[in-house]
Parts: C-alpha cells; structure tokens; sequence
C-alpha cells in the first residue's frame, strides 16, 4: 500500500475479527443497504461515524470501550449485510479515507440483488 492509498477487503461476519481489526489501528465498515457505519477505535473509545450514500451528510459519536459499547459493536458484524476492513495510512484525511472506502465498495458492490434484505438502521449508534 502506498502513502497515498487504502487497502478494501471484505471481513467474514465475525466480531473476534472486527476487534482484531480495530485493534490494529484499522477501520471496520457495517453496512446496510446504502447506510455505512465507520468504526475506529481511537485513543480508548470507540469512534463511528455513519453514512447514507448519497446523502450530504453524516453523524459522529464516541463511545467508551465498556461492556455496554463492546457487545454493541460485537453485535454490528451480526446484524450487518456485510462488514469491510479498510487498511490506510493514518497520516491521510480520516473524511478522505471514508469517501473512497465508500465509493470502492458501492463500485464493487452495488447492492442491487440486496431488495429481499432487511434494513438495519444505524441511526441508533451515531445521529
């Protein structure tokens, strides 16, 4: 990977991965249809940010890395249609790395066989 790239992969539905990932200083992405839920953990909390492509804007919260926030962030690789791991260099525009990260997986995934699925709302996590 070079400085100014990231690296897109899908992660299997498992939340012993998605902490691994986190851990690892890496961005997990849940998505639902066209909603997109950015998970970092960052500086002992929890940060998501989420997303409806094609929409303006956004919303952000923290949360701390207790009980409560791990088993909801252990839950989001069950319920999600499908979970990503992005790879980045940390020095690039975190609002950066979203939007391409986003816009890879809506290239490579446009979700149009996704009609039976049921529609996860993130809004919960981050308003």
């Amino acid at each position: 990977m070079s400085k100014n790239e990231i690296d897109l992969d899908v992660l299997p539905k498992e939340s012993g991965r998605v902490f691994d990932e986190l851990r690892g200083g890496n961005m997990v992405i849940a998505r639902s249809k066209d909603d997109f839920l950015y998970i970092l953990d960052f500086e002992g909390q929890f940060h998501m940010f989420s997303h409806t492509a094609g929409a303006p804007g956004g919303g952000q919260k923290q949360f701390p890395k207790d009980e409560q926030y791990t088993a909801t962030v252990r839950k989001l690789a069950d319920i999600a249609d499908a979970v990503y791991l992005v790879e980045y260099d940390k020095d690039m525009n975190l609002f950066g790395v979203m939007y391409t990260a986003e816009e890879g997986i809506l290239d490579l995934f446009p979700g149009e066989d996704r009609d039976g699925d049921s529609i996860v709302d993130f809004g919960g996590f981050v308003d």
